[in-house]
């Protein structure tokens, strides 16, 4: 999926946009600049495509020549007045999904005011403009480029420049994973979708953002209920912590790929040709997102549940492994007996972290469902579609686990 996104009208300015094109193409690589005649597919929707290619993308380049305000229909109408014009629409479609849109003046043309735009256009009067003139055309490329890269963090094929000067410069690998991580918690479909430009690297970052979700997730667990593993000793204490958060790699790797192979199924079922690789890149960055808002909002919890009892995660984990005088002898008694004693923890300053834990688990929810909206727009299909994928997927879930449970008893 592109970064960039170039919106112009034909007649206007075909020709500077296709040398920008090249130039971004050069720079940035193929896979991360949308140029409509060349990114959309014979026998696909062009309205569609359009729509789905600005809502992931990163930033809008809006192409503006000498005609593109007062370009006319066969009428006479002016093009922009119409609501079904495809540069209106573009413009429309990126500033309702909060992309940025960055005006790009060429041949010499000027910026619009508001006055001269439809009213749904307003705020696209108040976008910063950068000019392309003829005479320094690869000075202010350039100059474009690295504006592009430092304040959108657009990764390239080739190094990056600076704003000022044109000269290479370097964002750094922690720099970038902020803002992959930032982008990530404000807009997960736009992150993810672009992640799948087919490349080796997308899948290498989606399984190294997965282990580290994990590890993360894990490390919190760890310190928000205070188990301590192994009291024994120095070194077996640092064994049993280096136990845990292995095995909580491990379980948490078998628990994606269980969850991604009847996923895969039920998307094929709709009729589409979904790879399970596909399927695993997009679920590893839902996952991991959502592992970690799970986990984090335990870990408030454990702060506050601590500020009442600080051994009661070590007794309840005793009470439910039966190594207490006093356990139950069935695994069904002892969960009761342990839910009884984490209520009963939750009182006073507890009580009041509870409340922030249940909102963090909430807002967790809320991100989940928007970021499952990925493998929509990855696969370019239409809502009815991804949710009878998606409830077929929850059948599948529903019935293994109620085979399991039967074969358990």
């Amino acid at each position: 999926m592109p970064d960039i996104f170039l919106s112009y009208r034909r007649k206007d300015s075909a020709s500077a946009t296709g040398r920008l094109a090249d130039r971004l193409e050069e720079h940035f690589g193929p896979a991360r600049v949308f140029h409509d005649h060349e990114s959309i597919l014979a026998g696909d929707d062009f309205a569609e495509a359009i729509h789905r290619a600005i809502n992931v993308s990163t930033v809008v380049l809006a192409i503006i020549g000498p005609d593109w305000l007062d370009a006319r229909d066969a009428q006479g109408a002016r093009r922009l007045d119409d609501r079904s014009d495809f540069v209106r629409l573009e413009i429309e479609s990126a500033l309702e999904a909060g992309v940025a849109v960055v005006p790009v003046l060429v041949e010499g043309a000027a910026m619009p005011t508001a006055a001269q735009l439809p009213r749904s256009l307003a705020a696209f009067a108040r976008c910063q403009a950068v000019e392309l003139s003829d005479t320094r055309w690869r000075y202010d490329a350039d100059r474009l480029i690295a504006m592009l890269q430092s304040r959108y963090a657009i990764e390239s094929v080739r190094p990056m420049l600076t704003e000022s000067t044109g000269q290479t410069a370097a964002l750094g690998p922690a720099a970038r994973l902020a803002l992959d991580l930032l982008e990530l918690a404000t807009h997960p479909t736009r992150l993810i979708a672009r992640r799948q430009t087919g490349h080796v690297v997308d899948h290498v970052r989606a399984f190294v953002f997965l282990l580290t979700c994990l590890l993360i997730g894990n490390t919190a667990l760890l310190i928000g209920m205070n188990v301590h593993p192994t009291p024994s000793s120095i070194g077996g204490t640092v064994g049993g912590i280096v136990g845990w958060l292995a095995s909580g790699e491990l379980i948490g790797l078998i628990l994606i790929t269980l969850l991604a192979v009847p996923l895969t199924l039920a998307w094929r079922a709709t009729g589409l040709r979904i790879e399970f690789r596909q399927i695993t890149l997009i679920l590893a960055h839902v996952y991991g997102g959502a592992w970690l808002g799970l986990t984090g909002g335990l870990l408030v919890l454990g702060f506050g549940v601590q500020m009442v009892d600080a051994t009661l995660f070590d007794r309840v984990v005793a009470l439910l492994g039966g190594r207490t005088p006093d356990a139950a002898a069935t695994l069904a008694e002892r969960v009761g007996q342990a839910e009884q004693m984490l209520f009963g923890a939750l009182h006073g300053p507890a009580g009041a972290v509870a409340t922030v834990t249940g909102l963090t688990w909430f807002i967790t929810a809320v991100w989940a469902v928007v970021a499952w909206g990925s493998f929509r727009l990855a696969f370019g299909t239409t809502r009815l579609r991804a949710a009878a994928a998606t409830l077929l997927w929850l059948a599948m879930l529903g019935a293994l686990g109620w085979l399991s449970w039967r074969l358990a008893r």
